[in-house]
């Protein structure tokens, strides 16, 4: 119930960016560069408030756009297209194949299980990085599978101002199970441990982590 609730304010929250997408086209994309950052970071804000954090990333990034040289208002319409895309992907949600839907729980920013099959392989840290998002700090941690090639991303999050649980030093390589999330993503879960990370010399394989 929990899931749900929290699924309903999300929802909320889409409709209400829905609303003020509408208003921004109606007023003319102008109006965005005279509103300033300040519109944004409130609109970015509410939807922290719906719990939908993987929109308040987007809208943070949409405030970036006005004024940012020639041509952003073509950007920023393309950016507001895919953002709706998202808004009404997530408002249907109930009518979306599984995979297609788990993709879109995780752009908003909700919770989603892993539940494909654990893939060992010696992993080699790529990258870490945190990122503060109102209230919640996420890491991203990208992992390299030395025998397999996968690509993987590790999330973890920490609310209230803490800072999130899992870490993993850069160069080191871990001999670990991962558990991919649905979606055909490069997300994944930490699982089994079967020894301690190991320093390797020398740089990450070609090519580095991309979301």
């Amino acid at each position: 119930k929990r899931a749900e609730r929290r699924a309903e304010r999300a929802a909320s929250g889409a409709l209400e960016l829905e609303q003020r997408l509408t208003d921004l086209l109606r007023g003319g994309l102008a109006t965005a560069d005279r509103a300033g950052y300040t519109l944004w970071e409130e609109t970015a804000a509410r939807m922290v408030d719906a719990q939908a954090p993987g929109l308040a990333g987007r809208v943070r990034e949409l405030g970036a756009i006005p004024g940012s040289g020639p041509g952003w208002p073509v950007r920023l319409l393309e950016e507001c297209s895919l953002l709706h895309l998202l808004d009404t992907a997530w408002l249907g949600r109930e009518r979306l194949p599984e995979p297609l839907a788990a993709t879109v729980r995780t752009r908003v920013g909700l919770p989603v299980s892993a539940g494909g099959t654990p893939v060992r392989d010696h992993w080699l840290v790529l990258a870490q990085y945190d990122t503060a998002d109102g209230r919640l700090t996420t890491r991203r941690i990208w992992l390299y599978g030395r025998e397999s090639g996968r690509t993987a991303l590790l999330l973890s999050f920490g609310a209230a101002g803490r800072t999130p649980e899992l870490a993993l030093p850069v160069g080191v390589t871990i001999d670990a199970e991962l558990t991919p999330y649905p979606g055909g993503g490069l997300r994944a879960d930490l699982g089994r441990r079967f020894a301690t990370p190991v320093p390797v010399p020398g740089t990450p394989p070609p090519g580095g982590p991309a979301e």
